[in-house]
This record gives C-alpha cells, sequence and structure tokens, in this order.
C-alpha cells in the first residue's frame, strides 16, 4: 500500500493496523521493520528494528522514520502470530523541498 510523497527532511510516520478476518488483532505481536530499501538499491544498515504501539486493543503500531535521499523507499515489516512470520510491504516517495523561484514581471 503506497503511503504518498514526502518531502525531503520530513519524518516519515510508517503505520501498521494487524487484523483477523477485519477484527484488530489485540494480542502482542512485537511488529519489526526488518528492512528498508532506499532509492539506489541498498538497505539502510539501522534496520531491524521494533515499531511502538499506539494502541493494543486495535492492533495499531507506528515507526518514524527520516529518509536522507529523494527517490522511492520500499519498507519490509515483519510479526509473529502463533509461531508463524507475516510480511507486509509499504512504500513512499520523497521528493526535493525545492521552492519556487520569484519571477520577475513587466508592469
Amino acid at each position: 500500500m503506497a503511503m504518498g510523497s514526502y518531502t525531503l527532511g520530513a519524518t516519515v510516520r510508517i503505520p501498521l493496523q494487524v487484523t483477523e478476518s477485519g477484527i484488530p488483532f489485540s494480542e502482542d505481536i512485537s511488529p519489526t521493520i526488518r528492512q528498508v530499501v532506499k532509492p539506489n538499491g541498498t538497505s539502510d544498515s539501522s534496520f531491524p528494528d521494533s515499531m511502538s504501539e499506539i494502541d493494543q486493543d486495535y492492533g495499531t503500531y507506528y515507526y518514524d522514520y527520516t529518509p536522507a535521499s529523494i527517490g522511492d523507499y520500499v519498507i519490509i515489516i515483519t510479526y509473529i502470530v502463533e509461531e508463524i512470520e507475516f510480511s507486509v510491504i509499504e512504500n513512499f516517495t520523497v521528493k526535493s523541498a525545492s521552492r519556487a523561484v520569484p519571477r520577475a514581471e513587466a508592469r
């Protein structure tokens, strides 16, 4: 699921909700950002890292990530339920934080 576009320097909040047949999964699953694939195809060496819990009753978690370059990022998230590992893939794009250059116009 695409998370949209962000400007360079912005913090990207990566969300996760775990459900079972549409019902929030409320048991502790300790989701992990397994890998962040940067625009150049390499992996960010800061991972794996745990996600933070928003609300266990709603099975919701997040991770705040600040990308270092422009381009497309792929996030691989894993969690374990009853000894079975599940994975989720998210993606987002980082664009340049360019400003519009003022134009001179004749009067």
